[in-house]
């Protein structure tokens, strides 16, 4: 995970994740340039919005026995559980020695050895995918769990209500984590959803709570509150308000000024008034930003993927069928 905050005082830990919200804010804006430029395959679908969320989990969980599955939009998150943002760079702009060599992409990350086991372009598909997770961890008795980060537009998908019945039936560890920012891509989520994402929850058995990002201590004590009783061996949801900031994908909607989140400006305020000083927020701010341009400059000056370098896997050599 981005910072560790072992040691640290209350105030020192929040200023640390706060730093590590700019870092992927910044982080963001940097392959936002690098996808103005052309420089990134395919769509790029930025994580702006959901920055104070993807750190207040990631740091509830363990790398060593947590698996956590992701959205079409996790560079945050996978930044988060703690993937290496110089190979996550290089795995979105296509380059050798990223997270798998530059060949999945900005869709599919993958950083198993953080406990972030995949994200996925498919909607809702990483569901599944992370009940999985939570059998193999229940079977192996470590006392981990399966982590789901999906959006409000993956909530109605089959796979994903099939898996809360299956997730409840079994009684697997597994928390299912929405973020609601609102949107479904062009559709709003009160044109999509009828009733209560909580009690759709609730009604497979599910145990059930609901944050909002912008009240940082109350999302940070509902993240912990669900991530300990999940462990506990029970399945639970977790709705978390988030925003999204930008369009549906980078170039969908372009804005060349990245400012805080709300609920980053949220925690700011709450970090002042708790007796933070500005110039303290303001190093925060600035030593993220630095450090984040760097990571992405760096992948940036790699090679790009070989176009052969899938051949060993597809069973080619030497561009003729083996």
């Amino acid at each position: 995970m981005l910072g560790s905050c072992r040691g640290r005082t209350m105030n020192e830990v929040a200023l640390k994740q706060y730093q590590s919200c700019w870092f992927i804010r910044s982080f963001e804006k940097a392959i936002a340039v690098q996808a103005r430029a052309g420089n990134v395959p395919g769509l790029v679908h930025l994580s702006t919005g959901s920055e104070v969320a993807d750190i207040l989990l990631g740091q509830q969980l363990d790398p060593t026995r947590d698996h956590v599955t992701g959205s079409h939009r996790s560079h945050g998150l996978a930044l988060a559980c703690g993937a290496d943002p110089v190979a996550v760079a290089k795995e979105i702009l296509g380059r050798e020695g990223g997270l798998s060599d530059g060949l999945a992409g900005t869709q599919h990350l993958l950083a198993p050895e953080t406990g972030f086991l995949t994200s996925n372009g498919i909607v809702g598909a990483q569901v599944p995918l992370a009940a999985g997770g939570a059998l193999s961890a229940n079977t192996a008795a470590v006392g981990g769990i399966g982590v789901a980060v999906f959006g409000d537009g993956a909530a109605n998908q089959g796979a994903v209500l099939e898996t809360m019945n299956l997730a409840a039936t079994l009684n697997l560890p597994m928390l299912f984590v929405m973020y609601n920012n609102g949107m479904a891509q062009t559709t709003a989520a009160v044109d999509a959803t009828s009733g209560s994402y909580c009690a759709r929850a609730e009604s497979f058995g599910l145990t059930a709570w609901s944050a909002d990002s912008d009240a940082y201590t109350d999302c940070l004590k509902t993240l912990r509150d669900a991530v300990t009783y999940t462990r506990l061996g029970s399945p639970a949801f977790v709705e978390v308000t988030v925003s999204r900031d930008h369009g549906h994908y980078f170039g969908d909607e372009e804005r060349s000024e990245f400012p805080p989140s709300k609920a980053m400006a949220c925690f700011a305020k709450w970090l002042s008034e708790q007796g933070v000083k500005d110039q303290l927020l303001n190093t925060a701010r600035c030593a993220a930003e630095k450090d984040a341009a760097a990571a992405v400059a760096a992948a940036a000056s790699a090679p790009f993927a070989a176009a052969n370098a899938l051949s060993p896997w597809l069973g080619v050599q030497g561009g003729t069928d083996g």
